[in-house]
């Protein structure tokens, strides 16, 4: 499994799966998207929209269903690249009790009062937050 920028996949493999996954993701990822890809194509993709300097928003992660085993390792490669661009703090938003787990797991905390400017609070789910260290 690999984790990289959009900007640095193959054309055709994101055409590829833009075109099976249209209904989950949209027509388009962009500039903040990141693909997951396995065994030569790409299987998923997300989104880290920055918030201010040092808060980023994990956005619209999909992962076919076929590797949602790999959830974890997704998580995991979410942090890292969070440390490797000084991310201080990453938000999820999740309406799913299973991912919910994942995330505690991972030591993610559950935040109750979670407001970000221009961003519409979600009415259901769990908002999540992990410190970077």
């Amino acid at each position: 499994m690999q984790i990289y920028q959009v900007k640095e996949a193959k054309l055709e493999l994101v055409e590829e799966f833009i075109h099976n996954n249209e209904m989950a993701i949209g027509k388009k990822l962009t500039g903040q998207s990141y693909v997951i890809e396995i065994n030569g194509r790409i299987e998923g993709c997300f989104d880290l929209e920055r918030l201010d300097e040092s808060t980023y928003w994990l956005k619209q992660l999909h992962l076919n269903k076929e590797h949602v085993q790999k959830l974890f390792v997704v998580f995991e490669s979410v942090l890292i690249i969070a440390r490797k661009n000084n991310i201080k703090c990453v938000y999820v938003h999740n309406q799913s009790p299973v991912v919910d787990i994942l995330l505690e797991s991972l030591q993610f905390k559950r935040e109750s009062d979670v407001t970000f400017k221009g961003i519409k609070s979600e009415k259901t789910g769990n908002w999540w937050a992990y410190q970077v260290s």
